[in-house]
């Protein structure tokens, strides 16, 4: 006989990105945030990586969003105009438009289950800026 102690937790899937509009070398910075939150900090998940898939594992259920960016000037950090435009090219969960700058996390949420979550990200190139490698 098997005795279960405690409450039985739901299952943590995984979140697979693909990342549209990779045009550069430079690493990526993933970060996820309860949707609920007022802005981007604190992130619950953070995570470097490079290429057009990302993977983050065993994010629990809930509703979730997620800022991607590239470091194309190696400050680790995404750069922002004084009007919060970013200056680096950036994605988010959702895709929302950036005509107002950095949305906020409502703006980008997505429901995540149980099993594994696909989201597409289209990485936004900043206007007038030249990537460096």
């Amino acid at each position: 006989m098997v005795l279960l102690l405690g409450p039985l937790s739901a299952q943590a899937g995984d979140l697979l990105i693909r990342v549209e509009g990779n045009q550069s070398t430079a690493p990526l910075y993933l970060g996820l945030v309860n949707a609920d939150q007022k802005n981007w900090e604190p992130l619950l998940r953070e995570q470097q990586g490079s290429g057009e898939q990302l993977i983050v594992k065993n994010v629990p259920p809930g509703r979730f969003s997620l800022q991607l960016y590239q470091d194309s000037n190696g400050n680790g950090r995404l750069d922002l105009s004084p009007r919060g435009i970013p200056l680096e090219p950036v994605g988010f969960s959702a895709n929302p438009t950036l005509l107002k700058g950095k949305p906020a996390p409502k703006n980008a949420q997505f429901e995540h289950g149980e099993d594994d979550t696909l989201l597409d990200i289209r990485l936004h190139q900043p206007r007038g800026r030249v990537q460096k490698d």
